[in-house]
This record gives C-alpha cells, structure tokens and sequence, in this order.
C-alpha cells in the first residue's frame, strides 16, 4: 500500500517526490515505491457563482439578498483534467491514506480539504507541516508527520472566511450594480482601503500650511539648534537682533551611555514596504519574487507570514543558516558570528509572537546567485543583512549633550562616539563626537522661514503598511485592539492581490508613484453602506475567523451573524437614495448593445470600454510601449493597431509602425549572431594566434 501526497503545485511537488523516491511519472503524478506524489494548480475548486443556483440565476434588486440554503463548489474548469488526475489517484485501491501537503495555512488547508471533499473519500488524512522546502526541512516534516484533525479547525475558518466574502461582497456589488445600472463591485477588504486612501486625500486637500521660525546658533564653530520656534517673523527677527552678540558662560553637557538594536526581522508586509522604497516595485512583484526565493531556489522560508520572530526549537538551525549565507556579500559578517562560541538568538525567538508560520529568514541552502536575477539577488540581500544583524550585539555609544539658554530658548547640541558597533558594522563608521566646550561668544544666530507639511499621498508600499497598521482610522479603543492582535486588515497572502484588483477595477490610480482614488471610487464610497467602509468590520471577522480555527467558535455561528449583517446592509442599499453618474463616458455608442463607451486610464494605457455591466465589449485606445523616443528617450505612445499604429512622443516626435519594423530588421542585420561569433573567433584562432606569432622561429634545444 502507499501514500498519497497532495501538493499545492508542481514546483514543491517535485522537490517532496524527490526526497520521497518517488522518480516515476505516471499519469500526472510521481511515483515511487511507498509514495504516490500529485498537485494541484492552486485553487481546484471554488464556491459555485450565483448564477448557478437556480433561484438566483435572473435576481433583480428586490430578490436579493441572495443566501444559499447549502453554499455549492464547483470544479474550476481551466484546471478541471488536473482535478481528475487527483481525484483518480485519491480513490485508486493501492492507496490508504492521503497526506495534506499544500501550504502551510488557511488557504493551503482549504485548497486540499475542498479536493478531498469533491472526491468523496473516507482514507485516513495526515498533515505535513513545514515552512521551507529544502530537502533538510522536506524529510524532517515527514519524519515528524501530524494528524490532520489537529487542522480541521483551520479548514473551517477557510470555509468560513470564503462563505462569508461569497455572501457579503457578491451581494453588495450585485445590489451596487442592479440600483445604479453601473459595474460596481465592494469587499470587507477592498472598500476600507479605498476608504483609507480617500481619508488621507482629503486630509491634504483640507492641509493649511502654517509658517514657523526656527534658530540656529554657531559657538566656537560649534552648530547648536533649538526646538522652540515662533510663528511671527517680527517675534524671530528681533530675537536675532537682540542677542546676536550673546555671550554663553555656562554651557551645560550631558553624556549617557546607550544602545540600539536592530530592526525585527522581516515578515512579508515589512518587506514589501521596504522593496517599494527601495526598489520601486508593486507589492506584488515583491511577493512574486519572495516567492521564487523560497520555492524555486530555496534560500529563503515560507513568504506568506505576518510574524518576526521564530520559535525556540529553530535555535538549532541557526547556525546552518548563518553558514549557507557565508559565501555572499556578507560573508565577513556571517564568519564571526560561526567563530563565536554561541549565536545569539534572545532577539529573534519568541514562541508567543508566532502563529502560522514565523519570520522570513534564510534557509540551510547556499545561495547560487548565477541563477538568481539582480532583484532576487537584492531581496535575498535584505533578508540575510537583517538577519545576521539580529545575531549580532547592540550598537552602543555615547550620547554627548552640550546646551544652554538664550532668553528663554533652549538651544543644544548632540553628537555619538561609537563605542561598540555591534550590528551597525554593515553600514556605519565609527562616530566621533563634538569636544564639548564650556563656554563661548555666539559667532552666528540666525532663524530660517518653514511651513509645516501635509501627510504624504500613499505608495503601493505604504499602502500594504496602512492595511497592517489602520489603527488610526478606528474610533474604538477595542476595535483598534482587534486589528493589533489580528494584524490589520486582509492577509499577508492577499493584500497585494487586493491592491492589484482595486487598481484593475479602475478604483485606484498610480500617478508617478504616488495613489490617489478615481472619481469612480469616490462615488462608490458614497454609496457603500458605512459599516463596509470601516476596519472595524474585517477586524471582527478576523477575530472569529482565528477562534474557529482554534476550535473555540462555530463556523455556522459566525456565518449567520453574516447572513444577518448581509439582509441588513441590503435593505439599506435598496432604500437609499444616492445617485451614481459616470464622469468618463465617451460619446461614442457601443456596437454589441447600444449604450455609451467608458474612457477608462490604466497606467498608461487608454481604453474604451462599454458602460453596460453585463456587456464586456472593450477596445485599447492607446497604449504605453517600451519603445523609446529617438529625440528624447522617452516612452512612445502607440496608437490605433496592425500595420496603421502610430507611435508618439510628448516630445511630439511620431513613427509608423512600418517604419518601427523596418529599424527593428535592419538592427537584427547590423548585429552579429552568435553563430555568427562563432565562426569569426574560430577563424581568429586559427589564422591570427599572436602566441604562434612569437614562437615563429625560435630554436629549441
């Protein structure tokens, strides 16, 4: 008899069927003496869409809301050949027990129990849990295998969270969609983050900027600066004027000795925020790219975590860890902590501060950095620079304070002098403070003219920070404490899916780097029913659904609360009376059913799209190419298709799409191939060898 492996995809399921033996490939699976190895495709099943119910196949506003007696699944069809080649593997004869290998969460459990359940099997059911894929972790968490009963409650909470999203947000934006004949969709997740988005909007539309006057005094060639400022000129220019020529007699220093520690390590929010800083790039490439580092190069565990610490049994590894990070840029670093008699670990390990999965750290896998891209490269760097700082002593120093008054303000000076670098050894000299000096004629006193500054507009990367941390837009004590222990709203694993959905539905717009909400969001926000809009509701939700996965609530509990909350905002959606005006549409009329086209903006690209909901007419107007201007290098616009595209420039610059095609051949003509290459430095070998040249006749004896 053999076991049956069922994996989330086929990248891990390779590396588990090679530790398992299992090298045969036998229809759609791996195959091996005591293991049978399978995967699905993500998701292979999902809840059926309203319009498969008959009773809801033709709603209008007044039929709603729709709530199943039973919520159905269905097999997704793109993947439905996948799904069979499981389903004929689960139920062949030879096998008599099935293990759940599929990520190590709530959607990973809900992605293999949904499977299971369609096939209609009663085969006893184990658990591999593990948070990295190399083969040290892979045969440790088989050795170590768990019962899966220990995660029926964590398969609950998955049906529960998707049931509960199934009925609240295909509800409200059929009921937003059928009151105001416009496609308008709305999530527990997605409205308070366009919420969040408008509310910081507003505050700087709303921002007066209000001038102050700080000083600045320059003793003994010494810069001391004061905290007190002004907020009439008159007031900081006869400041000035009065004591200019002051003369200090008593200048007061304080020294203290203090540390610093490092940053926690990263969990996926931290990283994504940082990568946006840094690197420019969305949320989602980060995860992509994390992502990669862990499944496909291994270097790095499991991305989908919201913790920054690890667990005390991990200890162990650390020293495997430090060891595979020692051929990289921070090899140095890593050495002298493998020299030390013991590694550090008091700040990383926290049992109480992880739940699923913990920190993004480095795995026991040596980096082979000639596979990895430069940006897969950068990210591994950011991981293994923090945790290596982890490992190291506190930055200490001496804090040095010198200050002194004039007539009434305060003004200091205060410098460090490094004592013991510690974990600041990756990015900081050595500092030297200021000589301190005990009294002097002030030399310069001047004041400078500033204004205070509005909040900034969001980032992708600040965004996905705002959606872990929205405490400042919950007016409840209680809800904000919800959120702390939940962490926010939405999941590491969704967040940058969210962001990516809000943009392709038109609601966000990325105007050079920075968010702002559409015409069309600030519509829906209006029209949304209030609780829909707050944290607060996901906070709640978030909270049940982690009680349900400890077995400590009912998942039917928690779905009638929601039925009760759906009949209600509903009822408020029908009786509003809001209006809904489309500020984008074009005089244009659409050819499959008459009514008026969309002009719709997504970055950089124009399109014309029908108005019409249940109509998926659309057509690109004009997009942005990576073709570059041969006057100004900057991206050319392509408009209209085929062989009558025209490219343009803002610089004005134009070029048909002949022309382009033409350049674009007699560039591959201009450039040698690699055969081409070839051939040339074989000839060079063989008829210009300048060693060959040199020996030519010398005598040897």
């Amino acid at each position: 008899m053999k076991s049956l492996v069922l994996c989330e995809k086929p990248s891990v399921a390779r590396d588990i069927a090679r530790n398992l033996a299992a090298k045969e490939n036998k229809n759609g699976c791996l195959e091996g003496e005591n293991y049978v190895v399978t995967w699905a495709l993500g998701h292979l099943i999902t809840l059926q869409t309203p319009d498969k119910y008959k009773e809801f196949s033709n709603v209008t506003l007044e039929d709603l809301p729709m709530i199943p007696k039973f919520m159905k699944t269905e097999v997704i069809g793109k993947t439905f050949k996948q799904y069979k080649i499981i389903e004929t593997a689960i139920n062949r004869k030879d096998i008599n027990e099935i293990i759940i290998a599929t990520d190590a969460g709530r959607e990973g459990e809900l992605v293999a129990r949904y499977i299971i359940d369609k096939s209609k099997t009663n085969k006893p059911l184990k658990r591999l849990w593990i948070s990295s894929v190399t083969d040290k972790a892979i045969k440790e968490g088989f050795r170590n295998l768990k019962n899966a009963k220990d995660y029926i409650g964590l398969y609950h909470s998955g049906i529960a969270r998707a049931n509960a999203d199934w009925l609240v947000g295909l509800n409200a934006s059929r009921a937003l969609t059928l009151k105001y004949n416009a496609s308008l969709n709305c999530g527990r997740v997605q409205t308070p983050t366009l919420q969040m988005v408008l509310n910081r909007e507003e505050k700087i539309k709303n921002f007066k900027p209000k001038e102050y006057f700080t000083y600045e005094a320059k003793v003994d060639g010494i810069t001391f600066v004061s905290n007190d400022s002004d907020f009439s000129i008159d007031k900081a220019d006869n400041f000035v004027k009065k004591n200019r020529n002051f003369n200090i007699t008593n200048i007061k220093v304080l020294e203290k000795v203090k540390s610093s520690s490092p940053k926690a390590l990263y969990n996926l929010t931290d990283l994504q925020q940082l990568a946006s800083s840094l690197y420019k790039i969305s949320p989602k490439q980060t995860l992509n790219i994390v992502q990669s580092l862990y499944e496909k190069h291994k270097v790095l565990t499991y991305p989908r975590t919201d913790s920054r610490y690890i667990t005390s049994d991990m200890k162990s590894t650390l020293i495997d860890r430090v060891r595979a990070i020692s051929g990289g840029e921070y090899s140095s670093v890593a050495k002298q902590i493998l020299q030390a008699k013991d590694i550090k670990s008091t700040k990383i390990v926290n049992n109480a501060k992880v739940t699923d999965h913990h920190a993004i750290i480095p795995t026991e896998e040596r980096a082979n950095y000639m596979l990895m891209s430069d940006m897969e490269t950068k990210i591994y760097n950011l991981v293994t620079k923090r945790f290596l700082e982890n490992l190291l002593d506190n930055y200490e120093y001496k804090e040095i304070t010198m200050y002194f008054e004039i007539d009434g303000k305060k003004f200091s000076n205060t410098s460090k002098q490094s004592l013991k670098l510690g974990y600041k050894i990756f990015d900081e000299e050595s500092k030297k403070s200021v000589e301190p000096i005990k009294s002097g004629q002030v030399e310069s006193l001047t004041y400078a003219k500033k204004e205070t500054t509005p909040p900034s507009y969001f980032t992708e990367g600040s965004l996905i920070y705002a959606m872990e941390n929205p405490f400042e837009y919950v007016d409840s004590e209680a809800e904000r404490k919800i959120l702390k222990e939940t962490n926010g709203i939405g999941t590491v694993a969704t967040r940058a899916d969210i962001l990516e959905k809000l943009f392709t539905n038109d609601y966000l717009v990325l105007d050079n780097g920075i968010i702002k909400t559409s015409n069309k969001a600030r519509q829906l926000l209006n029209l949304v029913p209030e609780k829909l809009k707050s944290p607060s509701l996901t906070a709640l939700w978030e909270k049940s659904l982690y009680n349900i996965a400890k077995n400590k609530l009912s998942k039917d509990t928690f779905l009638n609360e929601v039925k009760s909350y759906t009949k209600e905002f509903i009822s408020e959606i029908k009786t509003s009376e809001d209006k809904f005006k489309h500020d984008n549409i074009s005089g244009k009329k659409c050819e499959d059913c008459g009514s008026y086209m969309l002009v719709v903006d997504k970055k950089g690209s124009k399109i014309l799209k029908c108005s019409s909901p249940s109509c998926k007419n659309r057509k690109v107007i004009s997009r942005l190419t990576n073709l570059r201007c041969q006057n100004c290098k900057k991206r050319m616009t392509m408009f209209g298709k085929g062989d009558n595209a025209t490219y343009r420039c803002v610089c004005g610059n134009s070029i048909k799409q002949k022309e382009v095609d033409k350049n674009i051949k007699s560039n591959k003509r201009d450039k040698a191939s690699y055969k081409d290459l070839k051939k040339y430095m074989k000839k060079e070998t063989e008829n210009h060898n300048p060693m060959k040249e040199l020996l030519t006749g010398l005598k040897l004896k």
